[in-house]
């Protein structure tokens, strides 16, 4: 969210035609609990088997949805459910952001009962560990920093923040993810998987 967000503006930025900004939210909660190893993925299923505390609310309330439908849930209808039980996750982020005192939160124009919340940036350091976060994504890193990669390019935002070589690089991955050759790396396969559900809406 942090990405995605106009630092002065405090709107999302989410390109014409790029996955809707609560669908990447969805999306990140689940690749969270691949990372805490509290769910698993075979060929196009998610099984969520809790090992861990997710910690986070957000994070319990996904893996319940999760739970609540059985093993074997389609990558899609997983998604479909987190979204749907965490809804509307993006501005629910966004406020946690505002209470970690990362961002500003502000209504514009103040007078105007119905006017949107914007979440003008408030930490540069966060912004710029995200970026770098990204950019580390760009060279084949672990599955937290991967993860991001897809989901900024699914936003339409990746050229915002990374190089040429970087993304060049960038753009190698993803082509590899599209042809993954060892399907015995079950992250790997998770994350070609989501790409290509996102890319697909």
């Amino acid at each position: 969210m942090l990405l995605l967000l106009d630092p002065e503006r405090g709107l999302l930025d989410v390109r014409y035609d790029a996955t809707d900004p609560d669908r990447l939210g969805a999306a990140a909660l689940l690749l969270d609990l691949a990372d805490q190893r509290n769910l698993a993925y075979r060929n196009g299923y998610i099984t969520y088997h809790p090992r861990f505390p997710s910690g986070h609310p957000l994070l319990v309330t996904a893996g319940e949805a999760l739970a609540s439908a059985g093993p074997g849930v389609p990558l899609g209808a997983a998604l479909d459910l987190i979204e749907t039980r965490t809804r509307p996750i993006a501005r629910t982020l966004l406020d946690g952001l505002h209470r970690r005192d990362l961002l500003h939160r502000i209504k514009h124009p103040a007078w105007l009962p119905w006017a949107k919340w914007r979440y003008p940036l408030r930490s540069l350091q966060a912004r710029n560990e995200a970026i770098a976060m990204l950019q580390s994504g760009a060279q084949r890193a672990p599955l937290r920093e991967e993860g991001l990669l897809i989901l900024i390019d699914c936003a339409g935002r990746l050229a915002s923040f990374l190089d040429a070589v970087a993304h060049t690089r960038a753009a190698a991955l993803l082509l590899a993810l599209s042809h993954p050759r060892d399907s015995a790396d079950a992250n790997a396969s998770l994350l070609a998987s989501l790409r290509a559900t996102l890319l697909d809406e």
